[in-house]
């Protein structure tokens, strides 16, 4: 009598499986990312409901958080905060080879040289960037976001750039068009695509409407390596944000050469 011996999994077929995200640590995520964006202490109940979460499961997290110092519980109120401590502890784990770290100082200088802000973000998903690192002159500019602050993607130039980079055909560009969030103007598809792709071979985007009025932004992508020069995925963006009128007539090309050259790293 034949023995059927169990069939060998591919690895070959199990690496390309989709990931499964796993819950505990999707809620943690949730929980972690919503007691951020709060201003002060805030108890299980409404953070369950902000979360649409069954309260005893996010009480069960919250206690293995407060257990590893990450959250702050405070027994009079019963609610919860981050501890500044547990951040720093997880968040400061950057290293002098770590993008932000490499380009920290770079990014001070042209602000000041140029008159300008430029926000160094991170891709962190596929539908949204963070910034990492900002550096203001010492002038006003009008410009709210910081450290932390989340940008959806596709949007205005840096997310017209991010799509022309992963690709230019007809396709994944009326895809991209679809998602792409509008703050003011949306312009038809055609003039859009034509767009994404002058972006995509110019290395570099121009943008007035996705900033606030008078304003002008340019994005350029951060070249890590040689191979990012051709389809590699983005993982950095520099944007430069700033009066429209630093931006005009032969400013433009000078400012878009100084980000170009501050976004390619030394090894690259």
């Amino acid at each position: 009598m034949g023995v059927t011996m169990p069939r060998k999994r591919s690895l070959q077929n199990e690496t390309k499986a989709a990931p499964k995200t796993v819950g505990a640590a999707k809620l943690t995520i949730e929980i972690l990312r919503t007691l951020a964006k709060q201003p002060g202490p805030v108890g299980v109940t409404p953070l369950a409901s902000t979360l649409g979460r069954y309260p005893g499961t996010v009480y069960a997290v919250l206690k293995t958080l407060q257990a590893e110092g990450v959250v702050e519980f405070n027994a009079d109120t019963k609610t919860y905060r981050l501890s500044l401590g547990g951040v720093l502890e997880i968040s400061n784990l950057q290293t002098a080879d770590d993008v932000p770290e490499r380009l920290r100082a770079q990014l001070r200088e042209a602000s000041e040289r140029f008159g300008v802000c430029i926000y160094l973000s991170q891709r962190v998903r596929a539908d949204s960037m963070i910034i990492v690192d900002c550096a203001a002159p010492n002038q006003p500019l009008g410009l709210y976001a910081k450290v932390g602050f989340r940008i959806p993607v596709p949007l205005g130039g840096a997310g017209r750039l991010l799509v022309g980079w992963e690709g230019t055909g007809d396709a994944h560009l009326r895809d991209a068009y679809k998602r792409t969030h509008w703050l003011r103007h949306k312009p038809p598809y055609k003039q859009w695509a034509q767009q994404a792709r002058q972006d995509r071979m110019a290395g570099f985007a121009y943008e007035e409407d996705s900033v606030p009025e008078g304003l002008a932004t340019i994005a350029v992508p951060v070249i890590e390596a040689p191979t990012n020069t051709e389809a590699a995925p983005i993982r950095y963006m520099l944007n430069a944000i700033g009066a429209r009128g630093d931006f005009a007539g032969e400013n433009l090309p000078v400012l878009v050469d100084a980000v170009k050259h501050l976004a390619r790293l030394p090894n690259a």
